[in-house]
């Protein structure tokens, strides 16, 4: 049973006109949510050169980011098949994007248009899962405690490294590398082990990087899909108690005042979707 759905905004957004970034579909008995790599400002190669309003205003619209994550969940509701055999084929769609749009990949303002995903289907007692990067999916208890969560793959395997590379994210050289040698990339190993990180950027490899799995459920188990905006709520006390007691008013507020009081924390742009079995 769907039981909510939305996308809260960047609280450092509100009032903007920033584009909305997080997309998602939902239905009594599946879901996706997806999130759009946030794209580089028209014309600006060193971030830390620009105000926030100058990025806000040299901020490409229609963002890619947004036409991606929107033509994955559009794909995604017209599509039959395996979970991924279904990201397959959103991943092919956003290919067609980047042909229309992205003449040449530079990895910055032309880089490719892409988002990351988590998708669910529940049949009968059976939930079906597949995801890449960082959004995610959790299985709570009727009583609050976590059944079950999906790995948040780019911090498992790519954040520690990312770290190293030594220059700063607002320089263009560290987002070329990250973009290159990190997303999408199988030969990216250190001691035998891939740490690259995936997206459905429209390349083949991001395939290799979607997740999949099934879990049993049982009745009063309560289902998110969430991007990675909602990643430091999912374990606090407080937050688990609303999923139980659900109220759409005081959840709201919740979320509302913790992004409030801690930007950097809480305050992403995030989207979640509940069910319940």
């Amino acid at each position: 049973m769907l039981i909510y759905n939305k996308i809260f905004e960047n609280i450092k957004n509100l009032n903007c006109n920033f584009p909305i970034e997080d997309q998602y579909y939902a239905d009594e008995n599946q879901a996706i949510v997806a999130d759009g790599i946030t794209r580089d400002p028209v014309g600006v190669l060193d971030l830390s050169t620009c105000t926030f309003k100058e990025i806000l205003e040299k901020y490409p619209r229609p963002s890619g980011a947004y036409l991606a994550s929107k033509k994955i969940c559009d794909t995604f509701l017209l599509t039959n098949g395996t979970l991924k055999e279904r990201l397959k084929i959103c991943n092919d769609k956003v290919k067609e994007l980047n042909e229309k749009y992205i003449k040449e990949c530079d990895y910055l303002q032309n880089d490719f248009y892409g988002a990351v995903a988590s998708c669910i289907k529940i049949t009968n007692n059976t939930l079906e899962y597949a995801y890449i990067c960082d959004c995610g999916v959790i299985v709570y208890d009727k009583f609050g405690n976590i059944k079950f969560q999906t790995e948040d793959d780019k911090l498992l395997y790519s954040d520690s490294y990312i770290n190293k590379i030594g220059i700063p994210w607002n320089l263009p050289e560290a987002r070329v590398i990250v973009r290159r040698d990190f997303r999408n990339n199988l030969s990216n190993t250190v001691n035998g082990k891939c740490v690259s990180y995936g997206a459905l950027t429209g390349e083949n490899d991001a395939l290799a990087f979607i997740k999949v799995g099934k879990i049993k459920l049982k009745e009063g188990d309560l289902i998110a899909l969430y991007t990675d905006g909602f990643t430091n709520f999912l374990h606090d006390k407080e937050f688990i108690k609303l999923l139980c007691n659900f109220n759409k008013e005081t959840f709201e507020n919740y979320i509302n005042y913790k992004s409030s009081f801690d930007s950097n924390k809480y305050g992403k742009e995030k989207t979640i979707v509940l069910l319940k079995k």
